[in-house]
């Protein structure tokens, strides 16, 4: 533990020294991305953090609690933006690798409404990135994004000396989690984190549960040698497949980065996209509070609504984004709020927020509880053929505006369907016909455009992706090829 004493708090003064250059794109709808070594360096990360404390101190917030993913870069910038923080005279609690979930639980064990989460999430490797805490369980929206960028732009800082702790927390935060489910969980379960974080915890903290737990790729490698560990990805989700077949295990369970999204595939080696776990999950909670209210984002199948209605609960979409939700779903008052992306916020019994590792324990549980294997679980569903998530490049510069051109086009090609570009949509457009869906968006974390349809038939289904794909192949700012796409062949 490293202690250091305060001084005075006092502002300086706006001077060249504290200019940095700083790309205005990487201050994204709800957290920060960039590139390493061209957006990001140690000395502007620094600079950020310095903008960090001065924000969390306009609101009295005098502590922070800081963690980091496995990338390459991810240590040293936590490093560079605890200095930052420091220099303003907030006090720093540096947990050292871990989850995001995990620096959520922090804020509650450490007493400290400020948070960080150095990762770049599901974005490839190029790229790093900062989530930032405002609150319990509430991370910067896009106005508070642009204070921080605005505060970085004219370098007005607080000035101070914060105190730095180091602290492993991994033994107190599982033993929270696993007193939430006491009866042992029973499974053989494949994890699957493509060498990213959550292999340094799910595989432990499972055994603990009563798991047994076959490990693939469960070694740290922040170099991510089989490419992004990006659950919504197919290539991710066949090989996890391929895996738990392999092992004749019960579920297999893949991760991002920084371990708050899930993937997931059944007893059979069927590939359950995270809309289907969102039904699953809104059908759990409403067996037991009937009549509440279930937040989903605008991506997710109609599936979704159609389990919400029949339990007898109020749906609630809303737009795409793990701020946006879970500061729709604490807004309203809901019990549960998920997204199509793996995002999971079990309200009804947890701390509002997103958290892989209590998402995995909550099927495993439910599963023990009802007797069912997950095949069995969704077999009565109604059922959709749905397409992935599809991310497609389109540069930031570009995608919004793109997003404005293709509106009017839907309103135009399909007068009978429900056009979906208020708030709900957010960032972008979704069609809702009685028998499918489709929805076209640009993202707020990255340089694409998010592509999700489905339809009760393949008649249907064909038809929208050809019209998709006939749409998209009109604008030039679309790149078909870029290496940052993700499930494009689902398009093809």
């Amino acid at each position: 533990m490293k202690i250091n004493h305060r001084v005075p708090q006092q502002r300086h003064e706006d001077n060249d020294e504290n200019k940095v250059l700083i790309n205005p794109y990487i201050f994204r709808g709800y957290d920060l991305r960039g590139l390493v070594g061209k957006d990001l360096n140690p000395e502007i990360v620094e600079h950020i953090g310095k903008a960090y404390g001065t924000f969390l101190l306009r609101r009295k917030i005098k502590k922070t609690v800081i963690g980091h993913d496995c990338r390459l870069s991810s240590e040293s910038y936590s490093g560079a933006i605890i200095k930052g923080i420091l220099s303003t005279g907030v006090d720093v609690v540096d947990i050292g690798l871990a989850l995001v979930g995990t620096i959520y639980w922090a804020q509650y064990y450490f007493n400290a409404k400020g948070c960080v989460s150095v990762s770049a999430s599901h974005n490839p490797i190029e790229y790093n990135g900062f989530k930032f805490g405002k609150e319990f369980s509430q991370t910067m929206e896009s106005e508070e994004i642009q204070e921080l960028r605005q505060i970085s732009e004219k370098g007005q800082f607080s000035q101070g000396q914060g105190k730095l702790e180091k602290i492993d927390i991994k033994e107190p935060y599982f033993e929270d989690l696993l007193k939430r489910f006491p009866v042992p969980l029973k499974f053989k379960i494949v994890i699957d984190p493509s060498y990213s974080t959550a292999g340094a915890f799910v595989p432990e903290l499972l055994e603990k549960a009563g798991c047994e737990v076959v490990r693939s790729h469960c070694e740290i490698d922040g170099t991510f040698p089989l490419g992004t560990p990006d659950p919504t990805e197919r290539k991710v989700a066949e090989r996890l497949s391929k895996k738990l077949l392999e092992a004749k295990a019960d579920l297999g369970f893949s991760y991002d980065p920084d371990g708050d999204r899930i993937g997931v595939v059944d007893d059979k080696g069927n590939i359950l996209w995270n809309d289907i776990l969102v039904a699953l999950f809104a059908s759990a909670v409403l067996e037991k509070n009937s009549g509440a209210k279930i937040v989903f984002n605008t991506l997710c199948s109609k599936v979704v609504q159609d389990i919400i209605r029949e339990k007898n609960g109020k749906g609630i979409m809303w737009r795409t984004g793990h701020s946006f939700i879970k500061a729709k779903a604490q807004k309203e008052k809901a019990l549960f709020a998920g997204e199509l992306s793996g995002h999971f916020y079990f309200l009804d019994e947890f701390y509002p927020h997103d958290d892989g590792c209590y998402s995995t324990l909550r099927l495993l549980n439910y599963l023990s509880r009802v007797k069912k294997t997950l095949s069995q679980a969704v077999a009565d569903f109604p059922q959709y053929i749905s397409s992935p998530e599809i991310k497609i490049f389109c540069a930031d510069d570009k995608k919004v505006e793109l997003i404005k051109k293709i509106s009017p086009v839907f309103k135009q090609d399909f007068p009978q369907a429900e056009i979906i570009d208020d708030e709900r949509a957010g960032d972008g457009v979704r069609v809702d016909f009685p028998d499918a869906m489709f929805v076209i968006r640009y993202s707020q974390n990255g340089p694409y455009l998010t592509v999700k349809f489905e339809a009760k038939t393949k008649d249907k289904y064909d038809f929208l992706k050809n019209y998709i794909k006939k749409l998209l192949h009109n604008y030039e700012e679309v790149d078909w090829n870029s290496k940052i796409n993700v499930n494009v062949d689902s398009l093809l």
